[in-house]
């Protein structure tokens, strides 16, 4: 491995077995953390601002999030 090699921890975080555990808001940007991994479908709310979304899986792993 390469001295300069670097991962992002959000990255790292995203493909672990358990899933990813946080998200930060599309409204506010506030990091959210969470008690279980995110699930398409799942309902989150942000916890500084309150707007609640609606989680969707894409294709490559990532996640969007839909205001509801």
């Amino acid at each position: 491995m390469p001295l300069d090699y670097y991962q992002d921890e959000d990255e790292k975080d995203s493909g672990s077995k358990n899933g990813r555990k946080d998200f930060d808001c599309p409204e506010c940007n506030a990091n959210n953390p969470l008690e279980e991994a995110l699930a398409d479908g799942q309902e989150v709310l942000c916890n500084y601002c309150g707007c609640e979304f609606l989680v969707k899986a894409q294709d490559n792993g990532r996640f969007k999030f839909k205001e509801v």
